[in-house]
């Protein structure tokens, strides 16, 4: 299935729209999930076997408003259709992509929530929780719905290479911080991303925090990592006058596709 039709198939009975008896295996990609169930162009809710979710499945990088507006400057409001298609037809994109690229295939991630996959938590392939994207997908027939994530590229090859981040705050004083932006760097034995920017919404003494970034280079084994607090945003004036220190601990990086630590 590939981003099945959302509007009147919503609330449909199995017997009407796509549902997993309708063929030994069915594997259904949702790129264009927006806006309240039933009015959104992709159908949100799962009707495979198993139902990936291609970043979120809400609305697919290099499909923004300010590329609609780029190509409608460069080309004209003839292809305004195009921003609506731009995500809806990602899936086309995507499996037509794991045919070109078969021995590179894309892999998505089982989770409950997006929530959960945004914090790096799915990251595991033990016992069939992950699987490939598209042609080379491993038929994998489950009881009930198995709802898998994952992040891409805007434009073909569309695969990236996604890693769960932990890192743990100490602090002698107990102290929480808001939305504190970080940069963060790996190297490793073939190539190197840098500079990949996240915001922890969340900074605590004495917590661990987990989320998820990707890359897309192959950096081979990770061998360094590099973090940089993006903004000092953490002392006001009267910190100047209360010695504390609070640093980070400990980080451990894991690799979604090579599943090593």
């Amino acid at each position: 299935g590939l981003d099945p039709a959302g509007p009147t198939f919503e609330y449909a009975d199995e017997l009407t729209r796509l549902s997993p008896d309708d063929a030994e295996f069915v594997d259904v990609l949702h790129t264009y999930t927006r806006g309240s169930p039933d009015r959104s162009i992709g159908i949100q809710k799962p009707v495979g076997h198993i139902d990936i979710y291609p970043n979120g499945g809400g609305f697919q990088p290099g499909c923004n408003l300010g590329e609609a507006l780029r190509l409608i400057a460069e080309k004209g409001l003839g292809d305004v259709d195009q921003l609506v298609k731009c995500s809806h037809e990602r899936s086309i994109h995507l499996f037509i992509d794991s045919l070109l690229n078969e021995e590179k295939p894309s892999m998505a991630y089982r989770c409950n929530t997006k929530e959960a996959f945004e914090k790096g938590l799915c990251l595991s392939c033990r016992k069939n929780r992950c699987n490939n994207l598209g042609y080379k997908v491993n038929r994998v027939r489950t009881k009930r719905n198995t709802k898998m994530y994952l992040k891409t590229r805007a434009q073909m090859p569309y695969k990236v290479f996604h890693y769960q981040v932990k890192i743990h705050f100490f602090g002698k004083t107990n102290m929480t911080k808001t939305n504190q932006p970080f940069l963060i760097s790996l190297y490793g034995t073939l190539d190197k991303s840098e500079n990949i920017g996240f915001t922890l919404p969340e900074v605590s003494s004495n917590k661990t925090f987990s989320f998820l970034i990707y890359t897309e280079v192959d950096i081979g084994d990770l061998f360094m990592v590099k973090l940089q607090w993006e903004k000092d945003t953490f002392f006001s004036w009267s910190d100047w006058w209360t010695p504390f220190t609070f640093d980070i601990q400990r980080i451990r990086v894991k690799s979604g596709e090579t599943q090593k630590k």
